[in-house]
């Protein structure tokens, strides 16, 4: 099981907003598949998934604040 988290993304930012939500569990992802497009201070930017498997649980909503390294979503990767 591979946990996607928030990135960090410059010096300064801790918080950030989830902005929309672009999959949904049992959904088939790819390395480039887009997770989460999420808001920063000045930046907007998508998490992507990084391996390939099937989306296990979603852990946060659209609108959410949370910190950076915060859990969004888990995969199961293909074996």
């Amino acid at each position: 099981m591979t946990d996607i988290r928030v990135p960090k993304v410059g010096m300064s930012t801790v918080e950030v907003e989830i902005g929309e939500v672009m999959v949904s569990p049992g959904q088939r992802v790819e390395p480039a598949s887009v997770i989460a497009s999420v808001a920063a201070d000045k930046v907007d930017f998508d998490v992507e998934a990084g391996v390939t498997g099937i989306v296990d649980e979603v852990l946060v909503g659209e609108g959410s604040v949370v910190e950076v390294g915060t859990v969004i979503a888990r995969i199961r990767e293909d074996a």
